[in-house]
């Protein structure tokens, strides 16, 4: 036998032996020209029920022709075999179906376009999926990859197509093929040509496919290399899906001071449903709580060098089955901050009392050069105003009363830095003042310039007004009450400094004792501002009296207002729309060297009462000022030693006062009073002053509706002693200051004054129009110091001269239209009784000067108006 015919035997032979060892080769029953063949090797993904698998079906739809079924053979993952005699050419599908012992439908996957040439069997290893699976793919789908052949010669080349798709729709995919041995064309494309290596036997090859997020699926299956090709044998393929970490995440984030830990976790999916395992590893000094679990604690032991992200933690995801793992890291920025420095810290003192403001400063310096923050607080008192600038931080801190007892006053500072590192240090201040008995120092706030009440508030103690500031009651009340163990002394509410404002207050007593007399700094007062300029605004004093309101001692002022009388300069204070009831001994005092605006308060005396002469609003012992709009009501005394008054102005030797000067009293409602308005300044034993002290009273409405109840008695509208005060156009009126109702003790306006000397303009020359009805003028007798004194007879006589004088003419009222009477070449006058005065007007054509002059009794007035 020659070799040629050896060999063709050997070939026989082997043909024989493939036909005997597989039944799969036998005829499937199709024609005999059907001379194509396909090897089908499938790999059943973990993720489907195994144990459940009985069978596995793979048809063949030809384009043309009827379908051809198969049972593939295997076990477990791996199942395969051949299929012969099919029609060569292109095949419309072919599927493969796993199928259960009911036959129900576990997995299945479908390839079109699988070519099959004659006499070559192709190779197509299928991967067959889950129908309707309940959870998605987080890596890609592999369904196939197809092969011209399914073996080779050696040396040969053959092109193999993967059928896969990305777990996401618009995921797009990369390829990475390896082999044990031959070679790839091109190792990144789906469609890559393998040529065979020069030696005989099966050739593993590798097909990775990469998703868009690094997820990995892996399939490994076999080529055989032989001599003339072949059949290819039915060599075992494996599917690997790698871990899909979905989620890797640092909390509280990826700055981290050492010795500070930081919580991990990672979320990663198995789509193959294995048990995964965690291995956590760092490039920096540290701690991992438990470097195997997803969730874990990383503790940075050392800062690193270089700059931040300076440490990379890393976990490795693998699969139990496979070992198939994927690494994820994130970077971590590691540092090791030193806390801030002090470098100077101060008080304005080291002790205080209450109301003294101590000014809190502190400079700091940061070792990084972060931004600091200064936080001050304190066990007791009140902390505000607190200014940060670079580097540096202040605040104020006050005690408005009395300090908790056994409570040693502190303030705590606190400097912190960026990092969250910080340095403290605390400060003391030596109380010096009263201790609290039971009721705590009052809630408010303190700011810039301002206090706030936060709340009512019961205090046994004056409450101070720091230097400068402003005490807003925001409409809360302070009442004051006796201490556990005494009296309550001195003010409610108190200035401190040379300014305070008050401002929406109500402060009151209640219940307090009289159980003795005090003088001087320890009267009670329930707003007291002492040598202090500022205001007192739309506040309420209620009820700031001793012994249920039925005390006797000179004490108990609504708002007072002092300034010594040799204070090197003048106070001034506004007091505008406050109401005050209750008081004691006087509702508004000023007194001393303060200047006071009174605009629109409210003074209620209460009316007449039996132990103490109360009096509204109070000038004295050099006080000045102006008292405008204010309602002053109910001020009498029913005793026989003394008088109660509305508005009193005190001054002279008759006091050993000084004298108050300049007042301004006016459109004030003056009501009920024992004197309405009260002008008692004079020399030892009440004679007239000396000299003028020039208090204007004009235009104020003083009534008293009966009767009389003062016990010495005495009431009267004005009251003037004789200080050669203006007083003039107020209206006076009612029972109680009638003349007639107690001849000797009743009077309407008593002034002390010598006899009438003169007759005075007490209006100031103006400037009419021409045509127009000229301002009131005013005319009054008075004697030789300009105190208003009647005269004898009360008819006077008018007189017009000068070029204005051609064709003037006067009248009674404002408006020009009820003449007066004329009296020879001039006009009649009559002095009105209460003020010994009269008012006219007129009215001139003539442009120029016009010289009016009164006469009576041998006495007269002149006066030069202009007509423009």
């Amino acid at each position: 036998m020659n070799r040629a015919n050896s060999m063709r035997l050997a070939l026989l032979a082997g043909a024989l032996v493939l036909a005997v060892g597989c039944h799969l080769e036998e005829p499937l029953g199709v024609s005999q020209e059907a001379t194509g063949s396909l090897r089908v090797v499938t790999v059943l993904p973990r993720s489907l029920p195994l144990d459940q698998v009985v069978k596995v079906e793979v048809t063949v739809t030809p384009v043309q022709g009827e379908p051809v079924s198969t049972v593939l053979e295997g076990a477990g993952d791996s199942w395969g075999g051949l299929m012969r005699n099919l029609p060569p050419g292109r095949m419309g599908a072919v599927r493969a179906r796993v199928l259960d012992a009911a036959d129900g439908v576990v997995g299945e996957v479908s390839v079109a376009d699988v070519e099959l040439e004659k006499h070559r069997p192709a190779l197509l290893v299928l991967v067959p999926h889950r129908v309707n699976p309940s959870l998605g793919s987080t890596a890609p789908i592999i369904d196939a990859v197809v092969g011209a052949r399914a073996a080779v010669s050696p040396g040969e080349s053959i092109r193999f197509r993967v059928v896969a798709r990305g777990a996401e729709a618009s995921e797009t995919l990369t390829y990475a093929w390896e082999a044990v041995e031959g070679q790839f064309t091109d190792k990144g494309v789906s469609d890559a040509e393998w040529t065979a290596p020069l030696r005989r036997g099966p050739d593993a090859l590798t097909l990775k496919v990469i998703g868009a997020q690094g997820a990995v699926s892996t399939l490994r299956f076999s080529v055989d290399v032989a001599l003339g090709g072949g059949w290819g044998n039915a060599h075992e393929a494996s599917l690997e899906r790698d871990p899909v970490v979905t989620e890797l995440g640092a909390r509280p984030g990826s700055q981290v001071r050492v010795g500070t830990p930081v919580e991990l976790e990672v979320t990663a999916v198995d789509d193959d449903g294995d048990l995964l395992s965690y291995a956590w590893t760092s490039t920096c000094e540290g701690e991992f709580e438990d470097a195997t679990s997803p969730t874990t604690r990383f503790t940075p032991m050392e800062a690193p060098q270089v700059a931040c992200d300076n440490c990379q933690l890393s976990v490795r995801i693998s699969d139990n089955a496979t070992r198939a793992s994927q690494v994820r890291s994130l970077n971590l920025c590691v540092t090791n901050p030193q806390p801030p420095t002090l470098t100077e810290v101060t008080q304005s003192s080291e002790a205080a009392f209450a109301g003294q403001r101590v000014r809190l400063s502190a400079s700091a310096t940061d070792p990084q050069g972060e931004p600091l923050t200064f936080a001050w607080t304190a066990n007791t008192g009140l902390l505000g105003n607190m200014v940060r600038g670079a580097g540096t931080g202040s605040a104020d801190w006050v005690m408005l009363s009395c300090a908790p007892r056994d409570v040693t006053p502190t303030i705590t500072l606190t400097v912190t830095n960026a990092s969250g590192l910080s340095v403290t240090r605390v400060l003391v201040v030596e109380w010096e003042d009263l201790w609290c008995d039971e009721h705590a120092p009052c809630p408010a706030v303190l700011g810039a310039s301002t206090v706030t009440l936060t709340a009512d508030c019961t205090t046994a103690q004056t409450v101070w007004i720091p230097d400068g500031y402003t005490l807003d009651g925001d409409g809360h009340v302070l009442t004051a009450v006796d201490p556990r163990d005494g009296r309550f002394r001195g003010a409610v509410l108190s200035s401190l400094g040379t300014t305070a404002h008050v401002r929406d207050v109500t402060v009151a007593a209640r219940g307090l004792s009289e159980l003795a007399c005090d003088a001087g700094s320890a009267r009670l007062r329930g707003i007291l501002f002492d040598g202090a300029s500022g205001s007192i605004l739309d506040s309420v004093v209620r009820d700031v009296n001793q012994k249920e309101g039925e005390g006797g001692c000179q004490e108990g002022v609504a708002i007072e207002v002092r300034n010594a009388r040799d204070a090197e300069s003048v106070t001034h204070v506004e007091v505008l729309r406050n109401h005050v009831v209750g008081y004691q001994k006087a509702g508004i005092v000023g007194t001393g060297k303060v200047e006071l605006n009174l605009e629109d308060n409210r003074v209620e005396g209460g009316g007449p009462v039996s132990f103490i002469a109360r009096n509204g609003i109070q000038f004295s012992d050099g006080a000045t000022g102006r008292a405008t709009g204010n309602h002053v009501t109910g001020h009498a005394y029913t005793g026989d030693s003394a008088v109660a008054s509305g508005i009193l102005v005190a001054g002279g030797a008759y006091y050993d006062f000084a004298l108050c000067e300049d007042i301004v009293l006016f459109e004030n409602t003056v009501e009920d009073n024992d004197v309405g308005i009260n002008l008692s300044q004079g020399e030892v034993g009440g004679g007239p002053l000396a000299v003028s002290t020039r208090l204007q009273v004009s235009r104020n409405t003083v009534t008293h509706r009966g009767p009389v109840t003062n016990g010495y008695p005495y009431q009267a509208g004005i009251s003037d002693l004789g200080g050669a005060n203006a007083i003039s156009q107020n209206k006076v009126s009612g029972p109680g200051y009638d003349r007639g109702t107690r001849p000797g003790a009743t009077f309407d306006v008593d002034v002390v004054a010598g006899a009438a000397s003169r007759l005075f303009f007490m209006t100031p020359a103006r400037e009419t129009a021409a045509g127009r009805c000229s301002e009131g003028l005013v005319v009054q007798s008075q004697d030789s110091r300009g105190n208003l004194s009647a005269l004898a007879a009360p008819s006077l006589t008018l007189e017009g001269t000068g070029p204005a004088a051609t064709g003037v003419a006067l009248f009674s009222d404002a408006t020009c239209t009820t003449p007066l009477a004329t009296s020879g070449t001039g006009w009649s006058l009559v002095l009105e009784r209460t003020q010994q005065e009269v008012t006219f007007y007129f009215q001139a054509t003539q442009l120029g000067e016009l010289t009016l002059t009164v006469s009576g009794e041998g006495v007269t007035g002149t006066q030069l108006q202009r007509v423009r």
